[in-house]
């Protein structure tokens, strides 16, 4: 799930439960954390605004990290 009230300057601890590979890739470049199973990545949230991301495995797991100041 998409974590809600999310700050500039927030960190954000990605969690790979499943059996494949994933990333969290935003559309804008601002982050790509690389998934592999059971595998945790962080992210350091440096802007405010609404930041689309996906996982280039598998295109149709997307979601939108909307960050305020």
């Amino acid at each position: 799930p998409v974590p809600a009230q999310v700050r500039v300057g927030d960190t954000i601890l990605w969690v790979n439960k499943d059996l494949f590979r994933h990333t969290a890739t935003a559309k804008s470049g601002a982050f790509n954390v690389d998934l592999q199973p059971g595998a945790k990545g962080k992210t350091i949230v440096r802007q405010a605004g609404a930041i689309p991301f996906t996982c280039k495995y598998h295109p149709g797991m997307l979601g939108v990290l909307k960050i305020t100041k």
